[in-house]
């Protein structure tokens, strides 16, 4: 398979420019505060099918002769490339036919309907989708586009490198996340073509660390360790080409977990007014983890964080939402071990309420947790402004000879 170029990217960036708008960045002044450096995010999750994917899907669809494509166009996806190559192929009027898993989001697989796709959900992870595509179009034929290992997608997507060096000149470092690695792939080898001092950073999810591990040993490692709310990059294994470029031109990958993208989830719409998906999310989360000396080496230059993708499905959003919460010390709940007698509950929540906590929820129990009949064990759901918030609510509490237990 040939490889990616600077000049297949240009390339790209012409020929996707009449169908795809440059995407907006938008300075943080929420994120600059915090971290002391000029920030910006760049907004692929209001792109057209909402996500960076539709740039990929278009180079490469642009580029076929029409006769190669009128038996249809076949693709796997958590969502994201399904949609890309939905609109597209609606575009061009050619059929296709997407395999998405089982678990995909809703909101991706009705999305992708809705641009007039066929959408077949078979396999739990995107592996057994991708497999189930493959065996189709060996036997119903058409064109087979692969979400990342194909140079088409990857220029495609490269080109949201050239769009950031025109909107920030004194850009000094990138950040995205990684599934299969198209896109920080694309983007890697556009930005360091032109500006190698820039620095490139990966970010994956700590139950899908395949394009981690492969950088860390210098070779192919395919893993899983579960699931993850960042569908769009739950990727078992990368593809040897995106591998390559990446070992190349990217300067490191680090690994978030869950419940640092929920936070980021919720960060960006509190601070941002924003809506991403996890996998979106996720190159927030990791500029929220890069140690203090990578920010200084930075110091007077800015970074963006790619935020790849809005395609969350809200039941997911009710679950991420109170694990952010909980990560970033805005919720907890406490079990406290009382006196089963009138007023000591009112004396529990006076002290409570002389913390400034919030209280969401009272469970009062009498059946379980108490050591003896005349104990009751309260767990309370609690508002907290943050981590020394809670420590200071406890601290209340020990006070008062309260016994009480912080629980997960």
């Amino acid at each position: 398979m040939p490889g990616v170029n600077i000049l297949q990217i240009e390339q790209a960036l012409t020929r996707i420019r009449p169908y795809v708008a440059c995407s907006a960045v938008k300075s943080s002044v929420s994120l600059h505060k915090r971290l002391g450096m000029e920030t910006f995010l760049k907004l692929e999750n209001l792109n057209l099918a909402g996500s960076f994917k539709i740039r990929g899907a278009i180079n490469a669809l642009l580029q076929v002769p029409p006769d190669q494509l009128q038996r249809g166009v076949v693709a796997a996806s958590a969502g994201n490339h399904a949609q890309g190559v939905a609109y597209t192929c609606r575009l061009l009027g050619v059929k296709a036919t997407i395999f998405m898993p089982l678990r995909s989001p809703l909101v991706k697989a009705a999305a992708t309907r809705e641009l007039g796709a066929e959408v077949r959900l078979i396999g739990m992870s995107y592996d057994e989708a991708f497999q189930a595509a493959v065996d189709f179009q060996k036997t119903d034929g058409g064109l087979l586009l692969h979400g990342f290992h194909d140079p088409r997608v990857i220029s495609g997507q490269g080109t949201i490198g050239l769009e950031l060096l025109d909107q920030i000149p004194n850009l000094g470092m990138v950040i995205g996340s990684i599934g299969g690695g198209g896109m920080m792939a694309g983007v890697a080898m556009a930005i360091k073509a032109r500006r190698p001092d820039i620095t490139l950073i990966g970010v994956q999810s700590v139950a899908f660390p395949a394009m981690h591990r492969s950088f860390r040993e210098h070779r192919l490692v395919s893993c899983a360790s579960g699931s993850t709310i960042a569908d769009g990059i739950a990727i078992k294994e990368p593809s040897a080409l995106t591998f390559s470029i990446i070992e190349q031109y990217v300067d490191d990958i680090i690994l978030v977990t869950e419940e640092e993208i929920a936070s980021a989830v919720m960060n960006l719409m509190e601070w941002e007014h924003m809506l991403a998906e996890g996998a979106g999310a996720a190159s927030l989360a990791g500029l929220l983890k890069l140690p203090p000396e990578i920010l200084t080496k930075h110091h007077g230059r800015a970074v963006a964080c790619i935020i790849s993708g809005g395609n969350i499905d809200v039941n997911l959003l009710k679950r991420i939402i109170p694990s952010g919460l909980k990560y970033s010390g805005r919720l907890f709940r406490l079990a406290i071990r009382i006196q089963d007698r009138p007023g000591r509950l009112a004396e529990l929540l006076n002290t409570i309420s002389r913390t400034g906590a919030n209280l969401q929820d009272v469970h009062h129990n009498r059946l379980f947790g108490a050591v003896s009949y005349e104990d009751v064990e309260v767990q309370l759901d609690l508002e907290t402004i943050d981590q020394a918030h809670q420590e200071q609510v406890m601290d209340a509490l020990a006070k008062e000879r309260f016994k009480f237990a912080k629980l997960d």
